[in-house]
């Protein structure tokens, strides 16, 4: 930055953000050459940055002063948080220019000062190899400096160290100022990010959130895009969105935040976003509704806008707002919050939702507004949990309860957590119940069913599919969508069982409570009190629609009276849930038969777990039954078989099971659309009626357990689930070829049968067979015909000598075979393994096989091998190249594997390889020393260095969520995890410099694991382990910090020595880091150091589980647990020439565990 002329050091002026003195800390020193750049390219960038209110130094003057630099600028730089370098053509030929470039870089190692070179109309390797330009110039330097020639020595490599450092080259670009945008946008993007940590202190788990929003966002990315984020009232929606419009809004041109839109009228709303954007209030004037004024739509395509609206709640409304202006320029962003995600769907298909906050996320948001601080006094703290499960996650709840319970005593916490209970806080209510007014009437109705009856805490979960079908409204498929849209409640999962949130399910019942002030005048009861009051005093009336009730909740008998239901016309749901252990019961007058019913039923829901009578009252029974539930009940015979069977054309669902005393099943001939039975462990049940083969719509029958059963002839053909295991059948009779439609067959544990009939090949549905614990089935059943369906045979203890390979050879769609517990396994594996046309089998159990002492080679295709407990196996002859499970926990005699077979560099561009992949060789204390020391490591580093390129590699779909998991016993961490860490002493690990180059792929993880503690004490059954990492500065601020799903279970009251357990994670590759990092990845580089932070989470035999994190549990320390650690920081070669050296070494010599020995210097990891 400097001329080569002398001149007096008053005239130092400097545009240091104009004429600030040196004592100001800068965010940016511009080193540059005057006469090269200083009244074009430098001017533009500096008041570029300026506009950007970035504080940038810039020296003015026009002359250099000596050959050093003066204390001015030497000042400047240290003080400065970026460093911009502008190589141009005669950079080198200024001493002064040089001199700073070295203050610079010794900055950036000292202080870890950003630097950015940039390369202004030259390139790189010019400045790099001192050519050109820059060989005349130090061809001069060298002869004017030739008594200190180190000095010249140490511009050259400053020089030459700056070329490797990130920059950017205007040839790259087509204009100066695209190109001085780009460097604005980074330069401004890595300050932010210095000051992520303290700008959202208080926003506990918002940068995760963040990070995913970013995600989505896709900054850099040229296409214009519209996301959405969605979720219940309160859970952080707008706080979410302000957070990412501050951190991005200066990327771009234009930016607008509207918010409160629903309150809001669209004109309004249209008119601030106009005058905002274009800054231009005469613009309204040219903009009418509905039709697009041509002249502003050409300047939304013309500018690159961040655009917020927040809390929209109708799609008319949101279209009122951007009718007209969707066509946003290219890199434009627009974000719609809305409690409503049909809203969203209408704009876009990338919708963030919004989830509760886990549980320290909560404790921390709590206790920073109760407290003023994370974390609460002691006695203080218990009360503290209450709060936050009582708010489930939602910051709105947490905020509020925080602040109102400030500063008061713990008596007064005591009362108002009471009071919670019964009455919701009001501030919180009014923000939830927004989406609750929004609702029609149908729909308020579905709402109040659901918080209610259909998702009671403890209770039974419903699946939507049965909520819709006992509703037996047409509106409810519609009504249930939208209350999920809305954000009342949540459908989970493939079984899409149906949940709500704390909160909201308070404010339903709340407002339920308030429609009498007399519990018979609600339409639905489920406080134990009020229903044991209308019960016993019959004060019911036809308003009540539904009744839920915990018999473990009763203070009392409830004695019920005679007429206690007669007055219920309007009563559709009966639910009473009970428990063995009880204290307390509802009386029925005359052992139930003396109960009094409306005459025209409208019950759809009658459930009572635990029912103490040997019989039913035919009055409860109602035509418009749909689900009845009865299961361990005290049933003798349900009604009086000579009775005629009652009109139960509705009924769907019926459950007994566990009625020990049940003696027949019920009369159901004219359940005509029902589909599914359970009647398991009915010990008393002898046969099935053989109307059941016309109960047509009939899906699924359960009668597992039921011991005595030895008829079941009749059956229904379109069944699609039938179990019979544990029953007494001898033979699975003949009339099963007719069910072409089975999906599921379980008969495992019939002890007495001996034969399966050949028609079996009939039911070409069939995916699932379960043979195991037949302990007199000797031989398979020959299967005649192809079976294209049938995937997962399990013969797990069975006595059957051979598999015919015949009948193998028809099961062409075989995935998993569960051989475990065979005595005969040593045969049926030779069988198998002579069938090579198996090339579907990817599953294989052999686990718990006393008998099995080697392994032969295994079919090429599988994936997962389960060799568990098999306490004589010795050897493993090959294991397959497709083999990504492998499961030898227990294999205590276990010695040699002959071949490892597998070749992940050469198959790095099949799918599969994405898949997670896990050897677990716990307990195996006999494995040869070259397999723990040589083999198993190097095979870890093959699979995690492919598993770290497959992203760069491969344009795929694939499971992103691979993890790769290699343990087995030994106390030494493999050589290529360069970092290792004294978990005693130290949770930080230094990053070396310039840590995140081209070619950096991601982190690896290993410890070593001494679990000897917990063994002996047999306090646990497994632990859980989660890993958090934290990225920072030399100074000690954490610049960014996410969870890691680095997750592993173990059964940790077995594992008997010290274990080496390597870790690898996608969330730790490339790839993913950079999308965590989102706009600010080319900050990356300038972090210094990686912090740990361990959980561990201890499960009880009982499922108890208990937390702690960074210390120890009672006294169970984790660096007890963890005494060795070590993390691997993985780079690429691009050939993987190396890694192939080691393993065509390998398989040159026939891959003996004894003759293959890798090296360092063969590793294809950049150590």
């Amino acid at each position: 930055m400097a001329s080569s002329f002398s001149s007096s050091s008053s005239s130092s002026s400097s545009h240091s953000s104009s004429s600030s003195s040196s004592r100001d800390k800068h965010d940016v020193f511009i080193s540059f050459r005057g006469e090269d750049t200083r009244d074009g390219f430098t001017s533009f960038l500096y008041e570029a940055l300026r506009s950007k209110a970035i504080k940038a130094y810039m020296d003015v003057r026009e002359f250099e002063t000596g050959d050093g630099i003066s204390p001015t600028l030497m000042n400047a730089i240290k003080e400065s948080k970026i460093s911009v370098i502008i190589f141009s053509k005669n950079y080198a030929s200024s001493t002064w220019c040089l001199n700073e470039l070295v203050q610079i870089l010794k900055c950036k190692e000292r202080n870890r000062q950003i630097v950015l070179p940039i390369f202004y109309q030259i390139d790189a390797f010019i400045v790099r190899d001192q050519t050109e330009s820059y060989a005349d110039a130090f061809e001069k330097h060298e002869k004017r400096f030739k008594d200190d020639i180190e000095k010249v020595n140490q511009w050259r490599k400053a020089l030459k160290d700056a070329t490797y450092l990130h920059g950017l080259d205007s040839k790259e670009y087509r204009s100066e100022p695209m190109f001085v945008r780009k460097i604005v946008d980074d330069i401004w993007s890595q300050l932010r990010k210095k000051q992520t940590s303290n700008h959202h202190k208080d926003l506990f788990g918002i940068e995760e959130r963040m990070n995913k929003i970013q995600r989505l966002l896709s900054i850099g990315s040229t296409d214009a895009r519209i996301i959405g984020i969605c979720g219940m009232g309160g859970i952080g929606k707008t706080t979410l969105a302000s957070a990412v419009y501050q951190n991005l809004y200066p990327l771009f041109e234009g930016h607008c935040f509207l918010e409160n839109v629903r309150e809001v009228s669209a004109g309004h709303s249209r008119y601030k976003l106009l005058t905002e954007l274009f800054n231009d209030r005469a613009i309204q004037s040219l903009d009418t509704p509905f039709v697009v004024s041509p002249f502003i739509g050409g300047r939304f395509r013309g500018k690159k806008v961040l655009i917020v609206l927040d809390d929209v709640d109708s799609s008319t409304n949101l279209e009122a707002i951007i009718k007209g202006y969707e066509e946003v320029a290219p890199g434009s962003r627009i974000i719609v919050t809305s409690r409503d995600a049909h809203v969203l769907r209408n704009v876009t298909k990338q919708i963030y939702e919004v989830r509760e906050l886990d549980g320290n996320e909560s404790l921390d948001l709590f206790c920073f507004h109760a407290f003023k601080k994370e974390r609460p006094a002691e006695d203080f703290r218990r009360q503290s949990v209450r709060v936050v499960r009582y708010a489930y996650g939602n910051p709105l709840a947490l905020k509020v309860l925080g602040c109102f319970l400030y500063s008061r005593p713990i008596e007064e916490w005591k009362s108002a957590l009471e009071k919670l209970k019964m009455v919701p806080h009001n501030d919180i209510q009014k923000v939830l119940r927004i989406s609750y007014e929004g609702l029609d009437d149908m729909q308020k109705d579905m709402f109040f069913d659901i918080a209610c009856f259909f998702a009671r805490p403890y209770f039974t979960m419903f699946r939507r599919n049965a909520v819709e079908s006992i509703q037996g409204s047409s509106s409810a498929k519609i009504d249930i969508s939208v209350l999920e849209e809305k954000s009342l409640i949540t459908i989970r999962g493939n079984d899409q069982e149906i949940t709500m949130h704390n909160l909201l399910q308070q404010m339903g019942l709340m407002m339920v409570s308030e429609e009498h002030k007399e519990p018979g005048n609600r339409s639905r009861l489920w406080i134990p009190e009020d229903v044991s009051h209308v019960l016993e005093t019959a004060s019911g009336t036809d308003k009540i629609k539904g009744i839920t009730l915990h018999l473990c909740d009763l203070q009392k008998d409830v004695k019920v009276s005679p007429a206690a239901f007669p007055k219920m016309s309007n009563l559709q749901y009966f639910q009473i849930i009970c428990h063995k252990n009880a204290k307390f019961r509802l009386l029925l007058p005359d052992n139930g038969h003396g109960l009094e019913f409306p005459t025209s039923s409208k019950l759809r829901y009658f459930c009572w777990t635990f029912y103490p009578y040997r019989s039913f009252p035919s009055g409860l029974i109602s035509e418009n039954l749909v689900q009845l539930d009865l299961a361990v009940s005290q049933l003798v015979e349900f009604w009086n078989a000579d009775q005629l069977a009652p009109a139960l054309e509705k009924l769907k669902f019926l459950d007994l099971q566990d009625s020990k005393n049940l003696t027949q099943i019920p009369n159901l001939s004219r359940a005509i659309n029902i589909e599914r039975i359970r009647l398991a462990r009915c010990r008393s049940l002898v046969r099935v009626p053989s109307y059941f083969k016309n109960l047509h719509k009939l899906q699924s029958l359960d009668l597992s357990g039921c011991s005595n059963l030895v008829d079941v002839e009749g059956l229904s053909k379109n069944l699609s689930h039938l179990c019979l295991g544990g029953t007494a059948i001898e033979a699975v009779p003949s009339s099963i070829g007719r069910a072409a439609g089975l999906v599921q067959l379980h008969l495992h544990n019939c002890e007495r049968l001996k034969i399966l009939p050949t028609n079996i090949c009939k039911l070409k549905s069939l995916q699932s067979l379960d043979l195991s614990g037949c302990l007199n089935l000797e031989t398979f059943p020959e299967i005649s015909e192809p079976m294209e369906c049938l995937k997962h045979i399990s013969l797990g203890g069975t006595v059957i000598k051979g598999l015919p390979q015949s009948s193998i050879e028809n099961l062409n769609a075989l995935s998993e075979l569960d051989l475990s517990r065979c005595k005969n396994i040593e045969f049926l594996l030779s069988d198998l393994c002579c069938l090579r046309n198996i090339d579907k089998l990817v599953r294989l159990n052999v686990s718990y096989c006393e008998n099995l002492e080697s392994i032969p080679e295994l079919p090429p295709c599988l994936k997962y091998l389960e060799v568990r407990l098999c306490r004589n196996l010795k050897s493993i002859q090959k294991l397959p190249s497709s083999l990504r499970i492998l499961d030898a926990t227990d294999c205590d005699t276990l010695e040699t594997i002959s071949s490892w077979g597998r070749t992940p560099l050469l198959e790095e561009q099949s799918c599969f390889l994405l898949m997670s992949c896990s050897y677990r060789f716990d307990n195996c204390q006999r494995l040869d020393q070259n397999l723990t020391s040589n083999i198993i490591p190097h095979a870890a580093s093959l699979e995690i260095l492919c598993a770290a390129r497959s992203p760069r590699k491969l344009e795929t779909d694939c499971d992103h969520r691979l993890s790769i998991l290699f343990c087995y016993p030994g106390d030494t961490i493999p050589y290529y995890f360069i970092s290792h860490i004294d978990p005693v002493t130290s949770k930080n690990f230094e990053l070396p410099s310039n840590w995140c180059v081209a070619n950096f792929l991601g982190f690896a993880f290993c410890f070593v694991l001494n679990f000897s503690e917990v063994t002996r004490e047999k306090l646990f059954d497994r632990i859980k382990f989660q890993c958090v990492v934290c990225f920072m500065t030399n100074d000690g601020d954490v610049e960014n910090s996410y969870k890691v799903p680095v997750k592993s279970d173990f059964q940790c009251s077995t594992l008997n020595s010290d274990h080496v357990l390597i870790l690898y994670n996608h969330d730790l590759c490339y790839k993913n880091l950079q999308e965590n990092f989102g706009a600010n990845w080319s900050s990356i580089s300038t972090f210094t150091k990686a912090y740990f932070k361990y959980q561990l989470s201890f499960v009880g035999s009982q499922g108890s589980d208990f937390q702690k994190i960074d210390g120890c549990l009672r006294h169970l320390a984790i660096p007890k647990m963890i005494t060795k650690r070590g993390v691997w920081l993985i780079y690429d070669q691009e050939d993987g020439a190396k890694l192939m050296d080691i393993d065509q070494n390998y398989r040159v010599s026939g891959g003996n565990t004894h003759e293959f020995p890798p090296t360092k210097s063969k590793l294809v990891a950049k150590l």
